[in-house]
C-alpha cells in the first residue's frame, strides 16, 4: 500500500488508478479547489488543499501539472 498520495489502496487498485490517470484528475481537482478557496478567502480549505498539493510536489507526482501557490 502507498499513502504518499493521500489514498491507501491495494496494489491492484493502485495500478488501475494510475492507468486511468486518476492522480492527474485528483491533482487538477485540488488545484481548482485551492484556487476557489483562495478567491473566496477560505483559509481553512486553502490550507487543506495546499497540504495535499505539497504531497504531490514532494513525491514528484504529476510534476507536469503546474499550479500557483
Amino acid at each position: 500500500m502507498e499513502i504518499a498520495n493521500g489514498q491507501t489502496l491495494c496494489a491492484q487498485h493502485n495500478f488501475m488508478k494510475k492507468n486511468y490517470k486518476q492522480t492527474e484528475t485528483g491533482k487538477k481537482m485540488f488545484i481548482h479547489l485551492y484556487d476557489l478557496a483562495k478567491g473566496m478567502g477560505d483559509e481553512k480549505l486553502k490550507n487543506f488543499c495546499l497540504e495535499i498539493l505539497e504531497v504531490f510536489e514532494r513525491n514528484g507526482i504529476n510534476g507536469h501539472i503546474k499550479w500557483e501557490k
